[in-house]
Protein backbone atom coordinates (compact mmCIF):
# COMPACT_ATOMS: atom_id res chain seq x y z
CA UNK A 1 0.00 0.00 0.00
CA UNK A 2 1.35 3.57 -0.65
CA UNK A 3 1.14 6.03 1.46
CA UNK A 4 1.82 10.27 0.32
CA UNK A 5 4.19 11.36 2.70
CA UNK A 6 2.82 14.74 4.65
CA UNK A 7 4.59 17.39 2.66
CA UNK A 8 2.13 15.56 -0.96
CA UNK A 9 -0.62 16.31 1.53
CA UNK A 10 -0.19 20.18 1.92
CA UNK A 11 1.95 20.63 -1.41
CA UNK A 12 -1.33 21.74 -3.69
CA UNK A 13 -4.73 23.36 -1.89
CA UNK A 14 -7.81 23.94 -3.28
CA UNK A 15 -10.32 26.69 -2.60
CA UNK A 16 -13.94 27.80 -4.39
CA UNK A 17 -11.99 29.72 -7.00
CA UNK A 18 -8.14 29.67 -6.17
CA UNK A 19 -5.58 26.58 -6.20
CA UNK A 20 -2.64 27.29 -3.82
CA UNK A 21 0.57 25.41 -4.90
CA UNK A 22 4.28 24.83 -3.54
CA UNK A 23 6.11 25.21 -6.67
CA UNK A 24 9.64 24.30 -7.88
CA UNK A 25 12.36 25.65 -10.48
CA UNK A 26 10.10 24.64 -13.47
CA UNK A 27 7.79 27.40 -12.74
CA UNK A 28 10.41 30.23 -12.83
CA UNK A 29 8.92 32.06 -16.04
CA UNK A 30 5.06 32.39 -14.76
CA UNK A 31 7.10 33.67 -11.17
CA UNK A 32 9.41 36.65 -13.03
CA UNK A 33 5.85 37.61 -15.02
CA UNK A 34 3.92 37.88 -11.79
CA UNK A 35 6.83 39.75 -9.92
CA UNK A 36 7.52 41.89 -13.46
CA UNK A 37 3.50 42.36 -13.51
CA UNK A 38 3.18 43.91 -9.98
CA UNK A 39 6.62 45.10 -9.24
CA UNK A 40 5.30 48.90 -8.57
CA UNK A 41 3.15 48.25 -6.40
CA UNK A 42 4.96 45.21 -4.38
CA UNK A 43 7.90 47.35 -3.76
CA UNK A 44 5.98 50.49 -2.14
CA UNK A 45 5.81 47.76 1.18
CA UNK A 46 9.01 45.44 0.80
CA UNK A 47 12.41 45.92 1.16
CA UNK A 48 14.77 47.04 -1.38
CA UNK A 49 15.98 43.79 -4.01
CA UNK A 50 18.98 42.41 -5.24
CA UNK A 51 20.03 43.60 -8.49
CA UNK A 52 19.33 39.67 -10.16
CA UNK A 53 16.84 39.65 -8.30
CA UNK A 54 14.21 39.49 -11.83
CA UNK A 55 16.17 37.15 -13.80
CA UNK A 56 15.93 33.50 -14.46
CA UNK A 57 18.87 32.24 -12.54
CA UNK A 58 18.03 34.20 -8.98
CA UNK A 59 14.52 32.71 -9.23
CA UNK A 60 15.74 29.34 -10.30
CA UNK A 61 17.30 29.26 -6.92
CA UNK A 62 14.50 31.01 -4.95
CA UNK A 63 12.44 28.06 -6.14
CA UNK A 64 14.50 25.48 -4.99
CA UNK A 65 15.07 26.50 -2.04
CA UNK A 66 11.95 27.08 -1.33
CA UNK A 67 10.82 23.99 -2.29
CA UNK A 68 13.44 22.39 -0.04
CA UNK A 69 12.73 23.95 2.86
CA UNK A 70 8.70 23.81 2.56
CA UNK A 71 9.59 20.07 2.18
CA UNK A 72 12.02 20.24 5.64
CA UNK A 73 9.50 22.65 6.96
CA UNK A 74 11.52 25.76 7.75
CA UNK A 75 9.81 27.99 5.44
CA UNK A 76 6.82 27.51 3.45
CA UNK A 77 5.28 29.59 0.24
CA UNK A 78 2.17 28.90 -1.34
CA UNK A 79 1.55 30.57 -5.02
CA UNK A 80 -1.79 31.50 -6.23
CA UNK A 81 -3.57 30.34 -9.30
CA UNK A 82 -7.10 30.81 -10.08
CA UNK A 83 -8.80 27.44 -10.82
CA UNK A 84 -9.66 28.49 -14.76
CA UNK A 85 -5.90 29.79 -15.34
CA UNK A 86 -3.24 27.45 -13.77
CA UNK A 87 -0.35 28.64 -16.05
CA UNK A 88 -0.44 32.48 -14.31
CA UNK A 89 0.84 32.78 -10.95
CA UNK A 90 -1.56 36.20 -9.21
CA UNK A 91 -0.29 35.95 -5.87
CA UNK A 92 1.79 34.19 -3.01
CA UNK A 93 1.14 33.01 0.50
CA UNK A 94 4.40 32.38 2.95
CA UNK A 95 4.93 31.80 6.12
CA UNK A 96 8.89 32.50 7.24
CA UNK A 97 10.80 32.72 10.62
CA UNK A 98 9.16 29.45 12.08
CA UNK A 99 10.07 29.01 15.54
CA UNK A 100 10.31 25.40 17.23
CA UNK A 101 9.08 24.70 21.05
CA UNK A 102 8.65 26.48 23.18
CA UNK A 103 7.20 29.54 20.34
CA UNK A 104 5.96 27.45 17.55
CA UNK A 105 5.29 30.61 15.94
CA UNK A 106 5.87 31.87 12.52
CA UNK A 107 5.45 34.95 10.34
CA UNK A 108 2.91 35.37 7.21
CA UNK A 109 3.76 37.11 4.58
CA UNK A 110 1.35 37.63 1.61
CA UNK A 111 0.42 39.80 -1.96
CA UNK A 112 -1.46 39.54 -4.53
CA UNK A 113 -1.16 41.11 -8.22
CA UNK A 114 -2.42 44.03 -8.66
CA UNK A 115 -4.64 43.14 -11.47
CA UNK A 116 -6.42 40.77 -9.09
CA UNK A 117 -6.98 42.63 -6.31
CA UNK A 118 -10.20 43.52 -4.48
CA UNK A 119 -11.90 39.89 -5.57
CA UNK A 120 -11.64 38.53 -2.05
CA UNK A 121 -8.69 36.31 -3.43
CA UNK A 122 -6.31 37.53 -1.60
CA UNK A 123 -8.47 36.88 1.61
CA UNK A 124 -9.74 32.90 0.30
CA UNK A 125 -5.99 32.18 -0.41
CA UNK A 126 -4.47 33.44 3.34
CA UNK A 127 -7.44 31.39 5.34
CA UNK A 128 -6.71 28.34 3.11
CA UNK A 129 -2.62 28.47 3.92
CA UNK A 130 -2.93 29.52 7.54
CA UNK A 131 -5.02 26.28 8.07
CA UNK A 132 -2.68 23.92 6.26
CA UNK A 133 -0.20 25.53 8.29
CA UNK A 134 -1.18 25.03 11.31
CA UNK A 135 -1.14 21.62 10.44
CA UNK A 136 1.54 20.91 8.45
CA UNK A 137 4.36 22.87 10.18
CA UNK A 138 2.60 22.00 13.83
CA UNK A 139 2.57 25.98 14.88
CA UNK A 140 0.36 27.62 17.48
CA UNK A 141 1.02 31.36 16.49
CA UNK A 142 1.36 33.53 13.11
CA UNK A 143 2.42 36.97 13.54
CA UNK A 144 1.78 39.71 10.44
CA UNK A 145 3.47 42.94 10.47
CA UNK A 146 1.81 45.46 8.33
CA UNK A 147 2.20 49.03 7.50
CA UNK A 148 -0.57 51.54 8.48
CA UNK A 149 -1.08 52.63 5.78
CA UNK A 150 -1.23 49.63 4.21
CA UNK A 151 -5.24 49.14 4.52
CA UNK A 152 -5.86 46.73 1.85
CA UNK A 153 -3.66 44.24 4.38
CA UNK A 154 -5.25 45.09 6.76
CA UNK A 155 -8.56 44.39 5.92
CA UNK A 156 -7.56 41.10 4.76
CA UNK A 157 -5.74 40.31 8.28
CA UNK A 158 -9.06 41.27 9.94
CA UNK A 159 -11.04 39.58 7.66
CA UNK A 160 -8.75 36.12 8.55
CA UNK A 161 -9.35 36.25 12.44
CA UNK A 162 -6.21 38.15 13.17
CA UNK A 163 -6.04 40.85 16.03
CA UNK A 164 -3.92 43.63 16.68
CA UNK A 165 -1.51 43.66 19.28
CA UNK A 166 0.67 46.96 18.99
CA UNK A 167 2.73 48.65 17.08
CA UNK A 168 6.95 47.49 16.32
CA UNK A 169 8.43 51.20 16.11
CA UNK A 170 11.37 51.06 13.00
CA UNK A 171 11.02 46.90 12.84
CA UNK A 172 11.21 46.30 9.02
CA UNK A 173 13.82 48.57 6.65
CA UNK A 174 11.12 48.84 3.17
CA UNK A 175 12.88 51.02 0.14
CA UNK A 176 15.95 51.80 2.75
CA UNK A 177 14.04 53.49 5.54
CA UNK A 178 13.56 51.91 9.20
CA UNK A 179 9.45 51.98 8.98
CA UNK A 180 6.85 51.55 11.94
CA UNK A 181 4.87 47.89 11.78
CA UNK A 182 1.44 46.84 13.09
CA UNK A 183 1.68 43.60 14.62
CA UNK A 184 -1.17 41.60 14.00
CA UNK A 185 -1.35 37.68 15.45
CA UNK A 186 -3.70 34.62 15.11
CA UNK A 187 -3.31 31.84 17.39
CA UNK A 188 -4.16 28.16 16.21
CA UNK A 189 -7.68 27.00 16.81
CA UNK A 190 -6.34 23.39 17.08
Amino acid sequence: MFFKSEFNKYQTLTTDRLILKVLDERYVIPLLNFLEGSRLSFEKYEAVKAPLFYTVPFQEHILKSEYEASRQKTYLRYYIFEKENTAKIIGTVSFGNILPEPYLSCNIGYKISSLHSRKGYCTEAVTAAMIAAYSYLNIHRINAFVQEGNLASIRVLEKCGFLLEGKCIKNIRVNNQWTDHLLYANISPL
